[in-house]
């Protein structure tokens, strides 16, 4: 059955996307798969979402060989800083990564208290550290 042109379909992934938005500074954010392809995004005009998706995938796989290969482990959250930008990389669930990219700075805050995509799916949470 055919949609009407004019009806909506609601996406809640680009919805629960949308939000990040709402930080000053963003300017897009994506749901990747292992694949490299596009699950969904938001974003500003003029952010180039197929050329990050893809690209975000071979930098993962290249970063997350060199951790195994000096025995860091798997990888968790990536921050790449540039001039212009930073991107945040991070597990979202299995098979699926979150990017998300803002100017240069904004995203200082946000990046260091990114979820593991392991803990989110598992529900686990870390017991609080014990101070001596």
């Amino acid at each position: 059955m055919a949609i009407p042109t004019g009806s909506k379909q609601a996406d809640p992934l680009r919805e629960a996307l949308e939000e990040y938005l709402s930080i000053p500074g963003m300017k897009a954010a994506l749901l990747i798969s292992d694949q490299g392809l596009m699950i969904s995004s938001v974003a500003v005009e003029g952010v180039d979402t197929a050329s990050i998706a893809a690209l975000a995938i071979d930098t993962v796989a290249t970063v997350q060989r060199f951790g195994l290969q000096v025995k860091a482990g798997y990888l968790d959250t990536m921050r790449i800083q540039f001039d212009k930008l930073t991107v945040v990389l991070a597990p979202f669930a299995p098979d699926v990564m979150l990017a998300l990219v803002a100017t240069a700075g904004a995203l200082g805050v946000l990046s260091g208290d990114l979820p593991s995509g392991r803990q989110v799916a598992a529900g686990a949470s870390q017991p609080p550290s014990k101070s001596s």
